[in-house]
């Protein structure tokens, strides 16, 4: 009745893992179905466990526990197990008093009780003898691993497009004012608005998945859900790849730093090299090796220069401004060797810093479609369903003067 109930729970818990699957992909019927099974497991582990409760409830047959075949406490007695156990503590108590006669007597019952046992003995480490009838603790839960995934989209501006291609025009700023004129004079007619012209065209991004519909159908997880969710990953990865593009051309014009004067530098670039109203409104983005440099340097007062971040609670700012860290994978550093008599390896990490929803734009020409079929394409021919996601994107340039960048040199 044990492996019998072992059995049920395990059912349970998986009945359990479909109703949260289901719960999450909003299938209601997939949810209904999960809780009417769950009621009748419920149902039958109520059963077993009242049996098992009658059984414990049995009083023992006089003269004690029934023996257990196999062990002889002498010639053709047998041992049981309760025998076998007291004989072995008489044993501990007869040398702890110096008794070699008491010893010797229960040491002999524990021996032949062992030899006994050794010769028709079973055991869970081989399978014919046992090992067959130990349940496994087996999971089919899918844990999905926790990594560091930052949509950098939520840091550079994002426009929905409803055609494949297009333009966007970008003024030039003025950099004089008015002419000085006198009384009566002809009003000059020396500057005019200059514009820009910058053109998007988004591009098709997507992946093709089949799945077998007997895994489909023979899994307890809702392995459909899981795809879903990791398709919407890979769109946050497809963008990153997109931005970091991006960010990736600011890094001719970059000023090297390192560990001594990072700080002076990143100072200097944001009150002179930015304008100040990006400035102001500035955001940095740094990898994990440039996190953890600039996470390590100290003010003349010995505290830390990141501070904590109010609006965030895991975020850091540095001089005010909010700090994003992304993975080295989404981010890389860069290694380089010096090509001298000594080769010498250096690795950066760089840091960008500006108003990236002034930088440039990701545009989206229609959210991540994610459909699938049974019966179309080759899905029917090789019993299988085929899961298809498609993006389509582009990503602009608007003004390249609302970020910098810096090289840091690591040590």
């Amino acid at each position: 009745m044990k492996k019998k109930l072992l059995e049920l729970l395990n059912k349970k818990q998986s009945i359990v893992n479909r109703m949260k699957s289901t719960n999450e992909a909003g299938d209601t019927a997939g949810f209904a179905a999960a809780q009417n099974e769950l009621a009748d497991v419920d149902a039958e582990i109520a059963r077993v466990q009242a049996i098992m409760d009658a059984e414990a409830s049995v009083p023992a047959p006089e003269g004690g526990m029934p023996q257990e075949p196999g062990a002889q406490s002498g010639e053709g007695e047998s041992v049981n197990s309760a025998e076998c156990m007291h004989a072995f503590a008489e044993c501990i108590r007869a040398q702890a008093r110096g008794n070699r006669r008491a010893f010797d007597e229960n040491a002999d019952i524990v021996r032949r009780a062992a030899a006994v046992e050794n010769a028709s003995q079973m055991t869970e480490g081989t399978p014919a003898d046992g090992g067959l009838i130990v349940p496994e603790d087996v999971q089919t839960t899918i844990n999905e691993l926790r990594r560091s995934l930052v949509p950098l989209a939520d840091l550079f501006a994002v426009e929905n497009v409803s055609f494949l291609s297009g333009t966007r025009v970008v003024d030039t700023q003025p950099t004089k004012g008015f002419t000085k004129m006198d009384e009566m004079d002809t009003i000059p007619n020396d500057d005019k608005p200059v514009f820009a012209k910058l053109s998007y065209k988004v591009e098709d991004y997507g992946l093709f998945l089949p799945v077998s519909n007997d895994l489909l159908r023979d899994t307890d997880e809702a392995l459909l859900a899981y795809i879903a969710r990791w398709m919407a990953k890979k769109q946050v990865i497809t963008e990153n790849n997109l931005l970091v593009t991006k960010l990736a051309a600011l890094d001719a014009a970059a000023t090297a730093a390192t560990a001594a004067n990072v700080i002076a530098t990143l100072k200097k670039l944001l009150n002179v090299s930015l304008d100040p109203a990006i400035s102001a409104t500035a955001h940095f983005i740094v990898n994990q090796d440039g996190f953890n440099a600039l996470d390590q340097l100290l003010d003349a007062n010995k505290r830390p220069l990141l501070q904590p971040d109010p609006s965030a609670a895991a975020g850091k700012m540095l001089f005010g401004r909010p700090v994003s860290v992304v993975s080295n994978g989404t981010l890389a550093s860069k290694t380089s060797t010096s090509q001298t008599s000594s080769p010498a390896t250096t690795t950066t990490a760089p840091i960008y810093f500006g108003d990236f929803t002034q930088y440039a734009t990701l545009f989206r020409r229609q959210p991540m479609e994610l459909a699938s079929t049974d019966v179309g394409g080759s899905a029917w021919r090789t019993n299988s369903t085929e899961v298809r996601a498609i993006t389509r994107l582009d990503a602009q340039v608007f003004d390249s003067a609302a970020a910098a960048a810096v090289s840091l040199t690591l040590a």
